[in-house]
């Protein structure tokens, strides 16, 4: 439970950084630090996209599950939610970056927070200790709707951060789970 906190604590202060951002980005407009594909003047994207959102309803759309997804992982260990936030983040938004809709800005977290879905899932599945069949199962069961949003839906929704994020959680999932 004490790791399941801490992890939840610092799930909390990233949410924190996102909606500093989403106040001041009326003042510094921030969101041209979006990811625009191919764009070599967009590459610093991939890093600071997650960060960033287009209002509030956007923010807290990725609030509840973020939070939930990277204290599951927290579980483990503090490390582990570090390392697999970080490489969501690298591995969702280079995706992005070579393959998504050009012309276009993708920011928010719902990228990460697919990654960590799929991370979740898989994980569980393959590493086969009860406590994480046990989260992969639930994650499916209660955010298995999920899958729906890497199909497209809405000009502004970038569901290809949502499908490239769940295909790198997926993936990062199977590596971990062999360790």
């Amino acid at each position: 439970m004490q790791r399941y906190l801490k992890s939840a604590k610092h799930s909390l202060i990233v949410m924190l950084i996102c909606a500093v951002l989403l106040l001041i980005n009326g003042i510094f407009i921030v969101n041209r630090f979006g990811i625009v594909p191919r764009e070599a003047s967009h590459l610093s994207g991939i890093a600071f996209a997650p960060f960033l959102h287009g209002d509030w309803a956007h923010l807290l759309s990725n609030f509840f599950p973020f939070v939930i997804f990277s204290s599951l992982i927290g579980l483990h260990s503090l490390k582990r939610f570090w390392i697999v936030f970080v490489l969501s983040i690298l591995m969702t938004g280079s995706l992005v970056w070579l393959f998504a809709r050009g012309e276009s800005i993708h920011i928010g977290m719902s990228g990460v927070v697919y990654a960590m879905w799929g991370y979740l899932i898989v994980y569980g599945i393959l590493k086969k200790h009860f406590r994480d069949i046990i989260v992969s199962i639930l994650v499916l069961v209660l955010y298995g709707g999920l899958v729906f949003g890497v199909l497209p839906s809405a000009p502004n929704v970038s569901y290809e951060s949502h499908f490239f994020g769940a295909l790198a959680g997926g993936v990062l999932g199977y590596f971990l789970s062999k360790r």
